[in-house]
């Protein structure tokens, strides 16, 4: 079987891009959430 580097490395790349995009959001979010809980205990 011969291994295509090249489709290989792009489709790497882009599930790193993907990877990136999701977790982001989800650590901003998570640290809004922990300032407003913050914000709401004082």
């Amino acid at each position: 079987m011969y291994f295509d580097w090249r489709t290989w490395g792009i489709w790497l790349i882009g599930f790193t891009i993907l990877v990136v995009w999701i977790y982001v959001p989800i650590k901003e979010f998570k640290k809004l959430l922990k300032k407003r809980k913050d914000d709401l205990n004082k």
